[in-house]
C-alpha cells in the first residue's frame, strides 16, 4: 500500500469509529458520496451523538460532513497537489447531497 492509501484508510476508520458505537442506529447517519473521475466513494458519518436542534450540534455535524466530503473526493491534508476542477465538482456535489440529508434530519429532530 502507498502512504496516501494508508492515510485515506486511517482517516476513513477514524470517521467510522463514532458510528460503530451506534451501529444499530442508521437513522442518524449521513452518507457522503463523492465521484472523482470514474471512481465513486462513500463514507458514513454518524451524528447520533449530536443534537441537531441546537446550533452547536448542527455546526459539529456540518464539520464532520465537510471533512468526509473532502476525503471521498481525494483531499489529503498536507497535500501539495493543486486543487483541480474535478475535485471542486466532486466536493461541491458531495457536500450538497450530504447537507440536504443533514437538513432533513435536523427538521425531524427540531
Amino acid at each position: 500500500m502507498t502512504r496516501k492509501t494508508l492515510v485515506v484508510l486511517a482517516a476513513t476508520i477514524a470517521l467510522a469509529l463514532p458510528g460503530m458505537a451506534s451501529a444499530g442506529s442508521n437513522d442518524m447517519d449521513v452518507i457522503v458520496d463523492g465521484r472523482a473521475g470514474t471512481e465513486t466513494r462513500s463514507i458514513t458519518v454518524s451524528i447520533a451523538d449530536l443534537n441537531l436542534a441546537s446550533s452547536n450540534g448542527l455546526r459539529r455535524a456540518d464539520y464532520r460532513v465537510t471533512r468526509a466530503a473532502k476525503q471521498v473526493c481525494g483531499f489529503v491534508n498536507g497535500s501539495i497537489l493543486p486543487v483541480t476542477q474535478d475535485y471542486r465538482s466532486c466536493f461541491g456535489e458531495a457536500l450538497d447531497g450530504a447537507r440536504s440529508d443533514l437538513n432533513a434530519m435536523a427538521q425531524r429532530q427540531g
